[in-house]
């Protein structure tokens, strides 16, 4: 058994509020090993990010932290806890490096990435000017960035989201860490770039010799990736030990809730001689590239020449990679982007109809977005953002019979009326993306665009939103267009289902039979980087 290289001994973080303490994390034990990966593994408030941010010395001014964090890097045993700021900021960066969830947030947008790589070898080697530059260029290199030399003078906007992931990586490797902490570093991921992600981390701690502190809601990347695991609710680790043995028989009821909280069960089939709520024929969307004076405009095309029919009470799953044209198709389909082609709703020309012609059937056409805290208007509360359609496609509708309304909404959505009056930010994920889904019932729709509703949120919260929309759907006949590069979530939810790649339609099927039998490659490499949690993988 190779030696520790990081022991926290009942680690505890208090946060020191106007209305009492509140306890973060209690009592937290466990040891890292040099070369190891540990995952700590909890849902949304667990305590597992507070955990690791106090390893970096990066927790919030109100927090406070006992117990001892034993670093066994560098030049000998020390407390991180205890050292003072200066060692600190040698340790950081140098002997222990983090990778952030989001990188479009964690990264700088007014600097070139090869310039943010070079801040990090400023900071902490001796490198300078040319040699720098190629320090950077073989950190890209190794991180898999296409045409590195390239890339050096990119910014951040102008990669995926997995190249700018990349090159947090490179940030975090410049000075070959002996620990790198990675929070939820796959999250906002498509699934096969996020199993690229897992294995170019895999290759890099056998280049390096590191260890990693893996954090994560994802159980499926903890069986792929760690050794060992902790599992983590309400601040304290209930259950911990080797993965392969934790995976097949857990003990505590919260590990076995959350291994077994995968998307499941099918949709049965809408028939055939179900009434068409929506047909599209030819739909492009496209979006300049650059305008000329003279000569032609150059133009991207985004969605070419789609044709898809949707039935009442269907549900439509739409799968793709980041980039694949799947959103763009759906806001082209509630004419919420320009796009040219036919398409009729309910046997309304909706392509005929302007701006004011549109109004009427906006109640009838509903959309969920993917990130409810972004779509919510932080200054108003959750009355008003669900009453808000009411004000405008019902504007006769007294103000007590509005908020009857709402309430009803709420309910719908299993949310207590009672906290209509307070504000996004005093919900959790899950909470936000039922009031953004009682926002659209609110107004009676028939038929809702679900743009990638459960990416963001934890698998069990996602499986009680998966139940509410099934659930609606029976009970008022929707009509669904499913989103998602979430091929479980998907699986579970859709009686159909189109797989995009590159603005163009490759696979249709019935739910079942894509699953099982997948006539493309494309689609079978997006079935096995999706389900490579499973026990067959």
């Amino acid at each position: 058994m190779s030696q520790p290289l990081l022991e926290f001994d009942r680690l505890r973080v208090d946060f020191d509020l106007p209305n009492g303490t509140v306890t973060a994390v209690k009592d937290v034990s466990f040891t890292l090993r040099k070369g190891e990966t540990l995952a700590l593994v909890g849902e949304s408030g667990s305590g597992k990010s507070i955990t690791s941010t106090a390893v970096m010395g990066l927790l919030p001014e109100l927090a406070r932290a006992t117990g001892t964090i034993r670093w066994h890097g560098g030049s000998g045993d020390e407390n991180l806890l205890t050292v003072n700021r200066k060692r600190l900021r040698a340790i950081r960066g140098n002997e222990i490096s983090m990778i952030f969830q989001e990188p479009m947030t964690s990264l700088n947008p007014m600097h070139r990435v090869g310039r943010q790589i070079r801040e990090v070898l400023h900071k902490h080697t001796p490198l300078r000017g040319n040699n720098a530059y190629l320090r950077v260029v073989e950190l890209l290199e190794q991180v898999g960035i296409p045409e590195p030399k390239r890339r050096i003078d990119s910014y951040p906007h102008e990669l995926s989201g997995g190249q700018r992931q990349r090159v947090m990586i490179a940030m975090a490797l410049a000075c070959e860490p002996q620990l790198l902490i990675a929070d939820e570093p796959t999250t906002a991921l498509d699934v096969t770039v996020q199993a690229q992600i897992l294995a170019l981390l895999k290759d890099l701690q056998a280049r390096y010799g590191m260890a990693i502190l893996f954090i994560t809601h994802d159980l499926g990347v903890v069986r792929h990736l760690a050794d060992s695991v902790c599992v983590m609710q309400h601040g304290e680790i209930v259950e911990a030990g080797a993965t392969k043995a934790l995976f097949q028989a857990p003990q505590h009821p919260y590990t076995q809730m959350l291994i077994d909280a995968n998307p499941s069960g099918h949709k049965a089939a809408v028939p055939d001689s179900a009434p068409v709520l929506l047909t599209a024929q030819h739909i492009g969307v496209r979006f300049p590239i650059t305008k000329r004076l003279f000569g032609p405009n150059r133009y991207f095309e985004a969605v070419k020449n789609i044709d898809l029919t949707l039935r009442k009470g269907q549900t439509l799953g739409i799968v793709g990679e980041s980039g694949s044209g799947k959103t763009t198709l759906g806001r082209a389909l509630l004419r919420l982007v320009k796009s040219h082609g036919n398409i009729h709703f309910d046997d309304i020309d909706v392509g005929q109809l302007d701006r004011a012609g549109m109004r009427p059937l906006r109640s009838r056409m509903q959309v969920v977005f993917q990130d409810p805290f972004g779509s919510l208007s932080p200054r108003m509360t959750v009355g008003e953002i669900i009453g808000e359609g009411l004000r405008v496609h019902q504007p006769l509708l007294r103000r007590a019979e509005r908020d009857d309304q709402v309430i009803q909404a709420l309910e719908e959505v299993a949310l207590d009326p009672a906290h209509r009056h307070r504000y996004p930010h005093e919900f959790s994920g899950g909470q936000r993306q039922r009031i953004a889904i009682a926002r659209a019932l609110v107004v009676k729709p028939e038929f809702l665009l679900l743009d990638e509703p459960t990416s963001a949120l934890d698998r069990s919260v996602q499986m009680t939103v998966i139940k509410l929309l099934r659930d609606l759907q029976q009970r008022h006949g929707l009509t669904y267009l499913f989103i998602s590069h979430d091929l479980a979530v998907v699986r579970a939810l859709a009686d159909e289902v189109i797989v995009m790649r590159q603005g163009e339609i490759i696979e249709q099927n019935d739910t079942q039979s894509l699953f099982n039998a997948p006539r493309e490659t494309y689609t079978r490499e997006l079935m096995r980087a999706a389900f490579l949690d499973s026990p067959a993988a």
